[in-house]
């Protein structure tokens, strides 16, 4: 019983000596946040990871709608995306913007040719935002409708070319009175 209670103060010890380190570490103003210094590997991999699973594992409540490959739903989707990813995700042979030359991490290339969109995590993503990325949650001024319109149009973006980009994001012609 003895040996128990050595296990137990010696366990017990360690958590409270590894919880001192942590604060320590915390408000010691060791670990650089700014967004030009990139993270250190084991830093970026956890953050990774646990983004990766915590979508994953939200991806079941994002029933997808039928209808995302309607032209007028990626043409509106387009219009969104002008209006609130561009700044960030840029457009095909444009060069980056200054803001998001200045993201760390990058925002992904959405318009490359490889990419395989997934609909529900798209739509987590824009609806949600991702922490500790830039990238904002729009579910607060995007209705469901406008997130699956983005959803639709980004499904489009692998390989698109620059005249395909401006025809999907072109504002509607004004109608004649």
């Amino acid at each position: 019983m003895n040996a128990f209670f050595t296990v137990v103060r010696t366990v017990v010890a360690l958590a409270i000596l590894g919880g001192a380190a942590a604060v320590a570490f915390i408000y010691s103003g060791l670990y650089d946040v700014s967004a030009t210094t990139p993270d250190i590997p084991i830093v970026a991999w956890a953050v990774h990871a646990v983004s990766e699973a915590s979508v994953a594992a939200r991806l079941g409540a994002n029933k997808v709608p039928s209808g995302l490959d309607k032209p007028e739903t990626i043409k509106a989707g387009g219009r969104l995306f002008i209006e609130n990813c561009a700044v960030c995700h840029g457009a095909p042979e444009v060069a980056p913007t200054p803001i998001a030359q200045g993201l760390n991490p990058s925002p992904p290339n959405l318009f490359a040719a490889t990419r395989k969109p997934d609909e529900q995590e798209n739509f987590q993503f824009i609806k949600y935002g991702v922490k500790m990325t830039a990238m904002p949650g729009f579910g607060k001024s995007l209705d469901d409708d406008h997130v699956w319109q983005t959803v639709a149009f980004l499904n489009k973006l692998p390989g698109m070319s620059k005249s395909d980009y401006a025809g999907l994001t072109a504002a509607p012609a004004p109608s004649a009175n």
